[in-house]
């Protein structure tokens, strides 16, 4: 027989009545001690479960892993896929690889949603809550995860803890465990956080929306998260806190003595009262590393605390280091962090700072980069005498590059934030003055267009603005250098964080200026390695640049131009770093490939034909007393900046004027887009302007290299009467090495070039007009 199931309650209900009756003292605390039994009994099962990653299912078996939304929270996270992006929002693919990313689950949060009470920032953030968890243990927890940020609407995302008491409530305070402002450029990154806590907590997923004054919040935006998992401290390779050990990092055999564990100094007058977590956040529990400098250890004693070893870095993926450090004490010495590279078998010391700090803990930063498997080595140094202990609390190791910090522990200067000043790099002075502005360090409330300064992301951090003054015109630029680049045999990267940003585009088009950054050798010679023209929207932005192997000094100089923009348009930096890395170009929009001129300053290496008469006409740069029908410059309606021929001369005009690139090297693409705008000017209806490609392949015979016309166009095609910028373009065979030559011919007018550009792939010929056949010059007597 079966026992309905009320009956079976009521029974229940019963027996505990009379149980309490009996004895209600007893009976109360089994009672609540089953209660507490039970709820941690269920906090272990939750967190057996955390311990598996949470990939939040697929399109047809989409969960949560009992993450959940916060109760009382007005905005929600969801749980979506790639295949329901372009519905419901969120990327258009999961964390994971291969053709089933688009049908894998993650959450998200959409940021252009409002809630309910825009006073409040919170009610304006979505907050998504783990499971209830016990006390981590000295040893940590390891929270591992995948996230994007993507739109204009999105501010970020943050990692909370969040303490409970034993009644489920909130606790304390939270506490950010890690944070991120910044856009993934359209890509899952990862990240790694270790932590500990020695009582009943959440984790929680803040996603950050930007403020619902801000006029960008009603555009869409989102953040999402993938891959959640939690798992052992040492499931953070390379992270420390110190509290339960040191995390896989080993104490050397070959050094003087050893680092060693501790939760305060026994000396007031060195070392720190407590460790890095107790410091900032109150509370008892933490401990960190130190070398203890007190007898037997002499002055120039050393210790050595080497990590696990590390697969090497990507190119373009550097890691960077962030600990803790409280060097106090009169006879604090150095801490040094070294790179050993164990393919190799070489050290080199990548951050050092010596001498007392002052009594209390400051984060330092430094880029991690190696082509081959890498150690971290931490060395600390005794100092004059046994005031010199050093500590370290709260190692990580997370994605990106970031400037060295402070900038004097850098073994190659040039890293900066503008926090405190320029770190070295200077305007070009008055003496030598070659610009005509300069670039001003500012803070974000100082900008005029309420920017935020990157580093803080606030209004009081500072940056490097595009100054402007009264007499400012189209083509004013300013030049930041940095003095001591030393040489190198290998490549370096620089990477910085950029604003271009143009609020208003009138009718004419994007006309902000640009953004340059060169190598300037001994002789002057100045080469570009990255540039960006115009808007490139309200947002930092992420860039990188390769720097050459030199065998020489060299200067880094970053160009900032402005255009012919009405507009208060914004030009700015911060954050450079530089690493050793064979990078690529970020983004690659910015990459300068040789031949690629705007005329801006010279020709760059493009150059007159040599065999021409001395006396005959040829290419020359517009100025502005001697510029064809007062055109304006088409990249920045200056009045300068583009090349032009003007032949007025029947026997001059019979003789072609040609301006030749420097050497273009084979793509693997086997061709490239070549771009440009002309103008024509001038009476006359004979002028010509042509393309041809010359082969710079070596010919065993000796002849001259073969020519091909691949672009020619007819001044009688058009009006001349008033000269006007059109777009041209054609397909170049790029299989082998080769020149560009721009060939014109007039009895009375000429054309006038700007803006040669390549990029990778093939094109249709523009105008239609100027297509060609492909054929030799030589049948046509146009030959060098």
């Amino acid at each position: 027989m079966v026992t309905p199931l009320y009956t079976v309650s009521r029974r229940m209900t019963t027996l505990v009545v009379l149980w309490l009756l009996s004895s209600p003292i007893a009976a109360l605390r089994t009672f609540v001690t089953d209660r507490h039994a039970t709820a941690a009994m269920d906090r272990v099962r939750r967190q057996e479960t955390l311990g598996e990653t949470c990939d939040f299912g697929s399109d047809n078996d989409l969960n949560t892993c009992d993450w959940t939304n916060r109760n009382g929270s007005m905005l929600q996270w969801q749980i979506g896929s790639g295949s329901l992006s372009n519905w419901l929002g969120g990327p258009s693919r999961d964390s994971s690889l291969g053709d089933d990313a688009v049908k894998g689950g993650y959450v998200f949060f959409e940021t252009s949603l409002l809630g309910a009470t825009p006073d409040t920032r919170a009610a304006q953030n979505a907050f998504l809550d783990s499971p209830v968890m016990d006390t981590t243990g000295a040893e940590g927890k390891c929270i591992s995860f995948s996230y994007y940020v993507d739109g204009l609407s999105a501010a970020g995302l943050r990692i909370l803890l969040h303490p409970l008491n034993e009644e489920g409530l909130q606790g304390g305070f939270d506490r950010v465990l890690w944070s991120t402002k910044d856009p993934t450029n359209q890509k899952w990154l990862e990240a790694e956080v270790l932590y500990t806590f020695n009582s009943v907590h959440q984790i929680v997923f803040e996603g950050i929306a930007k403020e619902s004054s801000d006029a960008y919040r009603r555009f869409r935006g989102f953040v999402a998260v993938d891959n959640v998992a939690l798992k052992m401290g040492l499931g953070c390779k390379g992270h420390c806190t110190f509290e339960g050990g040191f995390c896989g990092w080993t104490n050397d055999e070959e050094d003087d003595f050893d680092w060693s564990l501790g939760r305060g100094s026994h000396n007031p007058s060195t070392g720190p009262a407590t460790d890095r977590t107790s410091f900032m956040h109150g509370g008892m529990e933490g401990g960190y590393a130190y070398i203890d400098s007190s007898y037997p250890r002499r002055p120039g004693d050393f210790a050595r605390l080497s990590s696990m070893e590390f697969d090497a870095t990507d190119p373009d993926k550097p890691l960077c280091l962030r600990f803790w450090t409280h060097m106090y004490g009169n006879g604090i010495g150095t801490l040094s962090i070294l790179l050993s590279d164990t393919r190799e078998n070489k050290e080199r010391e990548i951050w050092s700072l010596s001498g007392e700090a002052g009594n209390a803990w400051y984060q330092a930063e430094l880029p991690i980069s190696s082509p081959n498997p890498f150690m971290i080595i931490i060395s600390g140094k005794v100092g004059k005498n046994n005031l010199g202990d050093i500590a370290l609390d709260d190692l990580s190791l997370t994605h990106g590059s970031c400037p060295t910090a402070p900038q004097i522990a850098a073994p190659m200067s040039g890293d900066c934030t503008f926090e405190v000043d320029e770190c070295g790099w200077t305007n070009v002075g008055a003496r030598d003055r070659v610009d005509d502005i300069d670039w001003d360090r500012v803070s974000g409330q100082g900008t005029r267009t309420s920017t935020h300064d990157h580093t803080l992301g606030s209004e009081k951090g500072f940056l490097m603005a595009l100054a402007r003054n009264n007499v400012q015109r189209p083509g004013s630029r300013a030049w930041f250098s940095f003095q001591e680049m030393k040489a190198t045999t290998l490549p370096q990267c620089m990477s910085f964080w950029f604003v271009l940003n143009e609020p208003f585009i009138d009718n004419t088009g994007p006309s902000l200026g640009s953004l340059t950054v060169y190598t300037k050798n001994a002789n002057s010679v100045m080469t570009p390695i990255w540039r960006l023209y115009n808007h490139q929207g309200p947002e930092w932005r992420y860039a990188q640049a390769l720097i050459p192997e030199t065998t020489e000094h060299m200067q880094i100089v970053i160009e900032g131009t402005w255009g012919s923009s009405r507009a208060n348009g914004f030009i700015g930096f911060d954050d450079i770093t530089f690493f050793g890395a064979a990078c690529s170009t970020i983004p690659s929009g910015a990459y300068v490939r040789v031949g690629e001129c705007r005329f801006e300053r010279d020709t760059c290496d493009w150059y007159n034909d040599t065999t021409q008469d001395k006396s005959s006409a040829s290419w020359r740069l517009a100025t502005v007393s001697r510029r064809p029908a007062n055109l304006p410059d088409k990249t920045f309606g200056a009045p300068e900046g583009y090349v032009y021929f003007d032949l007025f001369n029947q026997n001059v005009g019979s003789n072609p004027v040609r301006l030749i690139s420097p050497t273009i090297s084979a793509v693997e693409e086997r061709s490239l887009c070549f771009t440009f705008w002309f103008a024509v000017f001038g009476a006359g209806e004979s002028a010509q302007l042509r393309v041809v490609r010359q082969d710079n392949s070596s010919s065993d015979n000796g002849e001259n290299p073969p020519l091909e016309k691949v672009w020619a166009f007819d001044a009688k095609l058009m009006d001349t009467t008033r000269p006007i910028w059109f777009p041209a373009q054609v397909a170049v065979d790029a299989q082998t090495d080769f020149r560009i030559m721009l060939e014109g011919q007039a009895m009375n007018g000429g054309f006038a070039v700007d803006d040669l550009m390549f990029s990778p792939g093939s094109c249709s010929t523009r105008p239609e007009k100027a297509a060609v056949k492909s054929q030799e010059l030589k049948k046509q007597g146009l030959v060098l």
